[in-house]
């Protein structure tokens, strides 16, 4: 379970203070409520692609340092370089997680994309909050961009924000190339008269500290050399003569502060206020009273705290921020364990392995997992996962240079150097300052419950929108039945009606309520909307900003192109040629196969169902209605057909649909079965539900050219965009055909919904080597039900 956050207040010379230990505990519980944060990590198939190929991915979504309730869709684009939208992604947001897919242009040039992602509920607040991923492409063999110039520099970070005269102080600093690579760097520190006041080295990726205690009316200066051995000079902050100096020190189980004020400091600079939060929640708040000390020091005791970012804010007696300073707190509860083995394994050409998966607990848990060959899959060196995205880099303001390696290790070196990045990046997630002034955010979007259906009536008074209904038919493509749908309207012509749930696009047949001679509705003119308002244009140097892996130029590489190349010369050599007589062998269909192919779609297709066919079972043409039909064919499951009928499994009701589309059971139950062509029954859970499917779902297709469809003649109509079309990974199954045609996958299995509950904590899973791969790369990453994380990676050879 994730630690429950505690609020920790301290007396005496750090004295209980209530008006602002509970001005600032409101003020978080109003960010919290009413503007809750969330925060998205992606983790796509691979590492690197060529032109032309598809980028897998699977995004999960927290917020509040759990997993996120607060969004139903979630959005994705695929960048070039100048921050053009190339492909635009919708997804239902499924248990925190949602997954599709880009298709790189086979002209595409660029060496650098991007993938963007964000809620509709993201769009409230500051757009470099919006998540952005760099996905490299191979460029070799075609013309490369003029080498950029060097350009080496270093950043200072005084400790607490300022340098205070008289007062020593720590000075952070981390160092950039021209690729916003980190470098070793050592240099000095000197007085307007050229004496040395101190040295500095760089002990972790470019990233160190130093003491100085600034006299006053002196400048100071870090001259230092970069990698090439050429001098720099940079000018430190100007030291203030008034404030406050703000030390942390992280050990195992406590931050200790330490507050440091002037020696002759006025009256309103003797008080002071330090407050702490983590995920938009108090953690500790103290009143600190120098009016007889120049110092003072205090724990803030983090062993029962969560894990994640802690910001430290110390506020003057006016309420003022004048020092602050993040922290990370690692009680290792953040994530969960999951066993990943190979229980078969033979990785020779169209092998099969057969990996396993399990997972401890009862938690109901989502995964990706993504297997690769790693000879064609080179990994690189500054390397971000599910972990240090969302625990760290989603909180932090600035770029942070191989974030992965801080969750890898225990050592104390390692929390050393995490120190180092926190003494170098601010928090990113709100301001004090328009807090405490009242300047919220300007809600204009609210919440998504998955899709709406949203839009305005013109041409009619108030008095012909009074009491107003729009009612008709909301129907999906290719499907036989729809469902019926009231629609209530503003005074003013506005209407709205949320979580919808189709894929591509839906028709909607519409007219006013009572009128049956179409009069009214054919004299208004209306407006539909079910989409989402656009990000904001991405400026380019918000993309430069980020640092990509260079291409691959190993052999490994290499080998990718060319076998890349390869492929794409057997494509075009079957586009030009006739080819030989073939004799093709396969497994005939059987009845379920056939109408399962030819009925479903989206998350109805295939899946953990049972089905039953009603043309080869006698006992669907003398049941009377369909849940007499169902009446003990699947374990677990309730009917009631008695007064108002029900359905239910493990305790929660059974979502019911007619060919695909929500309905209820009263209109079940007039549908003959001499009219239904097949039913699919899926265990809980079934996301393709509203509320999550935690009874699963009763998918019921009727048979095309008849059925119980209400008429929709001389209705209005309009076409509503859903949620982008789903496909599914591709993975050749040789055990039943071993062809002789090239396979040269990169990608041998992609699965971005693997999910466990309860009663499921094993899955196996099949996966088919191509012609060349020697060493499969697995990575496994997820979410539970309460917030926590997982990653595996593992090599199998």
């Amino acid at each position: 379970m994730r630690k429950k956050i505690t609020v920790i207040i301290l007396a005496c010379t750090i004295c209980f203070h209530a008006p602002a230990q509970q001005l600032f505990d409101s003020l978080l519980n109003i960010s919290a409520t009413k503007y809750p944060q969330e925060k998205i990590y992606i983790q796509t198939d691979r590492s690197y692609y060529n032109s032309g190929e598809t980028v897998w991915f699977k995004a999960y979504i927290m917020a509040l340092n759990t997993a996120s309730s607060v969004s139903k869709t979630l959005y994705a684009e695929l960048l070039n370089s100048s921050g053009e939208i190339l492909e635009r992604r919708s997804m239902p947001v499924i248990q925190a997680g949602a997954a599709s897919h880009f298709d790189i242009p086979v002209q595409n040039h660029d060496s650098k994309l991007y993938i963007r992602a964000y809620t509709s509920w993201m769009l409230n607040f500051d757009a470099d909050q919006l998540y952005l991923k760099p996905i490299t492409v191979n460029q070799s063999g075609k013309a490369t961009k003029k080498p950029v110039g060097e350009n080496f520099t270093l950043t200072l970070f005084p400790e607490g924000g300022d340098l205070i005269e008289n007062i020593s102080s720590r000075v952070a600093f981390k160092t950039n190339d021209q690729e916003g690579l980190p470098f070793p760097v050592k240099g000095k520190v000197t007085s307007s008269r050229g004496a040395t006041v101190c040295s500095f080295v760089s002990v972790h990726d470019g990233m160190g500290s130093f003491a100085i205690t600034p006299v006053p009316d002196e400048k100071y200066t870090a001259v230092w050399f970069d990698k090439n051995g050429l001098e720099h000079n940079s000018p430190l902050p100007a030291a203030k003569n008034l404030g406050i100096s703000l030390r942390l020190d992280n050990s195992s189980n406590s931050i200790r502060y330490t507050l440091t004020r002037p020696e002759n400091a006025p009256d309103n600079y003797r008080s002071f206020t330090v407050v702490a939060q983590m995920h938009q929640q108090m953690v500790y708040s103290a009143r600190i009273n120098l009016q007889k000390k120049a110092q003072v020091s205090a724990p803030i005791y983090s062993d029962s705290l969560p894990d994640g970012v802690v910001q430290v804010t110390v506020f003057n007696a006016g309420n003022v921020p004048v020092a602050e300073r993040i922290a990370f707190v690692n009680n290792n509860n953040y994530s969960f364990t999951t066993d990943l083995h190979a229980v078969e394994k033979k990785i020779t050409k169209h092998g099969k392995t057969v990996l396993q998966v399990d997972v401890g607990g009862t938690l109901l848990t989502n995964f990706s997992i993504a297997v690769t060959d790693a000879g064609m899959d080179a990994t690189g060196t500054t390397k971000d996962n599910i972990f240090s995205t969302l625990m760290l880099g989603a909180d932090c303001r600035g770029y942070i240079y191989n974030p992965a390696l801080y969750f890898g290790s225990d050592e104390d070196s390692v929390k050393q150097e995490l120190d180092l990045v926190m003494m170098t990046n601010g928090w990113r997630r709100f301001s004090w300052e328009n807090m405490l002034t009242g300047k919220w955010p300007k809600i204009t979007h609210q919440p998504e419950d998955y899709l709406s259906i949203k839009g305005k009536i013109f041409g009619l008074s108030k008095i012909d929108l009074k009491n107003r209904e729009l009612t008709g038919v909301f129907k999906m493509p290719n499907k036989k039945a729809g469902s019926l749908f009231i629609i209530p309207v503003d005074p003013d012509g506005r209407f709205f009606t949320g979580g919808q749930y189709f894929f591509d696009t839906a028709r909607l047949y519409y007219q006013f309520n009572n009128d049956k001679d179409k009069s009214l509705t054919s004299k208004a003119s209306f407006t539909f909307d079910n989409g989402v308002d656009k990000a904001p244009a991405v400026h380019s140097s918000m993309l430069s900003s980020l640092y990509f892996e260079p291409g691959p130029d190993s052999s490994a590489a290499g080998k990718s192109i060319s076998f890349s190349k390869l492929f794409q010369s057997q494509l075009d050599m079957q586009h030009t040629k006739t080819l030989q007589n073939v004799t093709v062998f396969t497994k005939q269909k059987s009845l379920k196969d056939k109408l399962d192919e030819e009925y479903t779609s989206g998350l109805f297709k295939g899946g953990d169902a049972r089905t039953f066919t009603t043309e080869d079972d006698p006992f669907a043409i003398s049941a009377f209605t369909i849940l007499d039909y169902l009446q003990g064919k699947v374990p677990g499951m309730q009917i009631n057909t008695i007064g108002t009928p029900s359905i239910s499994r493990r305790g929660s009701k059974t979502d019911v649909f007619l060919d695909e589309s929500a309905t209820d059971l009263s209109y079940i139950q007039s549908i003959p079965m001499s009219n239904v062509a097949m039913i699919k029954v899926f265990d809980p859970p079934f996301f393709g539900a509203m509320g999550g499917g935690a009874g699963g779902a009763v998918a019921i297709y009727t048979k095309k050219g008849g059925g119980a469809d209400p008429t929709i003649k001389g209705l209005n109509q309009v076409t509503l965009y859903g949620y982008s079309s789903i496909r599914q990974f591709y993975m050749p199954d040789y055990e039943i055909n071993n062809t002789d045609l090239p396979d040269y996958r990169t990608t041998l299995y992609w699965n971005p919904f693997l999910i466990m509950d309860a009663k499921t904590r094993r899955i196996t899973i099949p996966v088919f080597n191509s012609d060349h791969c020697k060493k499969m790369k697995v990575i496994i990453e997820g979410i539970n039900e309460n917030g926590q994380l997982t990653r595996e990676e593992k090599v199998f050879e």
